[in-house]
């Protein structure tokens, strides 16, 4: 019976792409989820990692 996820997991909330693009927590990166999220649905926690990620990326 167990899923395989912790109790956290479980209890985290999942967003929507246009959720979080339309939230305030991500007012400012709203473009930037628009081009980095495809549709689906992603923890804020996701969200996050994905923006630093971008962001220390390096330009060619």
């Amino acid at each position: 019976m167990a899923t395989g996820k912790t109790v956290k997991e479980a209890c985290d909330p999942k967003f929507s792409r246009e959720q979080l693009m339309f939230s305030e927590r991500f007012a400012e990166d709203a473009d930037l989820l628009g081009a980095l999220l495809k549709d689906g649905s992603y923890l804020v926690s996701e969200v996050e990692k994905k923006i630093q990620n971008y962001k220390k990326g390096k330009v060619k």
